[in-house]
């Protein structure tokens, strides 16, 4: 069951249709820190998180004649707060984001698998792969690897979410293809599972 709207919230979000911005100022004063406690814990960025809060309260503000807001308003803005930082994150270059991925994974790969010379081979491989993706399959991938879900990276980007898993299967496709031709040598679909299988 959702939670539901206060019966103060309710009169102050009425109120700010009606433009009053005193009760705008209420709203923001009791939900802006824990959008902010939010958006840091995810970009640990503290001008970027107060950037994205920001624009979440100037599109709440915005949006106020044609607000429809079923369940609890701190619901709704975390949901706008979250789509925000995936649209950001999709428009990054988040090379960085793989190579922290990779390197947690690789630390679970049993000794003698491969040696730490593979292991530098292999970050490259897959950098180069990813590198090589068109952008849009390159954002879904890299989203897909913060934990996302296909539904949340749909909406975000506006695609459907059939477009979302087929950017993500050719993604994966791609990458083992690659991973094959470049270390034949090595187990290449148990490196995949250790590496990409949502955990």
């Amino acid at each position: 069951m959702q939670p539901v709207l206060e019966t103060c919230e309710k009169a102050l979000i009425e109120s700010m249709r009606n433009d009053d911005a005193a009760a705008f100022e209420q709203l923001f004063e009791r939900y802006w820190e824990h959008l902010y406690q939010r958006a840091y814990y995810r970009l640990r960025r503290r001008e970027l998180a107060e950037d994205l809060v920001q624009d979440v309260f100037a599109d709440f503000w915005i949006q106020r004649h044609n607000l429809q807001i079923q369940s609890d308003l701190g619901g709704y803005l975390g949901a706008m707060l979250k789509y925000k930082i995936i649209r950001w994150a999709s428009q990054q270059e988040r090379e960085e984001e793989l190579h922290a991925h990779l390197f947690q994974r690789m630390e679970e790969i049993e000794d003698g698998v491969i040696s730490l010379l593979e292991v530098a081979s292999l970050q490259q491989t897959i950098n180069e792969a990813v590198r090589a993706f068109p952008e849009n399959m390159r954002s879904v991938f890299l989203l897909r690897m913060q934990d996302y879900t296909i539904g949340e990276i749909a909406e975000a980007l506006q695609l459907a979410d059939q477009t979302i898993r087929n950017n993500h299967t050719e993604a994966l496709r791609r990458l083992k293809t690659k991973l094959i031709e470049s270390h034949p040598h090595l187990p290449i679909y148990s490196l995949l599972t250790i590496l990409f299988t949502k955990t």
